[in-house]
């Protein structure tokens, strides 16, 4: 014999929503447990490129292409994203914690650390940070409110990996981590592949 439920009423407790903010610190301190990569945003104006590190960088789409980056509203480089702009986001590697001290605004040595751009094949697009990971040419698609942050949603260009460079620069718990490299377990295949 079998059973159809008409109606449906829970019986668990329904859930309010908080009236008491959350502590920002403990919030920054939690969310800081979400181990991201680290990139660096540059966007060009009139000829002038300017950078910031960021690590809130997310995929959104595959059709259409899409990313997200979210610069916060006192960033100078927030200023250059507007709708229909280029941007560029460059994956640091392990060996680049400097460059993402530098664009962060945390360098405190006189001489700045090395970098070059490189120009990608179209000219309206944002010159590219060399010897990352990799980079993705991007342009502004969408920019919406996120509180003290833009979400600025970009449509991807242009892709470019560098070869031979496979080890990220890591950010976790508010400091700069490397993946451990672990040597390739080698397994002797079956017989039949297939089982």
């Amino acid at each position: 014999m079998h059973h159809v439920i008409t109606h449906y009423v829970p019986t668990h407790h329904v859930i309010t929503p908080m009236t008491t903010p959350i502590d920002t610190k403990a919030y920054r301190q939690t969310i800081g447990l979400f181990a991201t990569g680290v990139t660096v945003l540059l966007a060009e104006r009139e000829g002038e490129v300017r950078g910031m590190t960021a690590n809130a960088v997310t995929s959104l789409s595959l059709e259409p292409t899409l990313v997200i980056v979210c610069p916060s509203k006192r960033a100078n480089l927030a200023a250059y994203l507007t709708v229909g702009s280029a941007f560029t986001i460059n994956i640091l590697n392990e060996d680049q914690e400097p460059l993402s001290n530098f664009f962060a605004g945390g360098w405190r040595q006189e001489q700045e650390p090395e970098y070059a751009f490189v120009p990608w094949g179209a000219a309206e697009q944002t010159p590219r940070l060399e010897g990352c990971l990799a980079s993705l040419a991007c342009r502004v698609h969408q920019v919406h409110d996120g509180g003290d942050h833009w979400i600025v949603v970009g449509e991807v260009l242009d892709l470019h990996r560098s070869a031979g460079v496979d080890r990220p620069l890591v950010f976790f718990s508010g400091k700069y981590h490397n993946l451990r490299r672990q040597e390739p377990e080698h397994i002797q295949p079956s017989a039949d592949a297939w089982k």
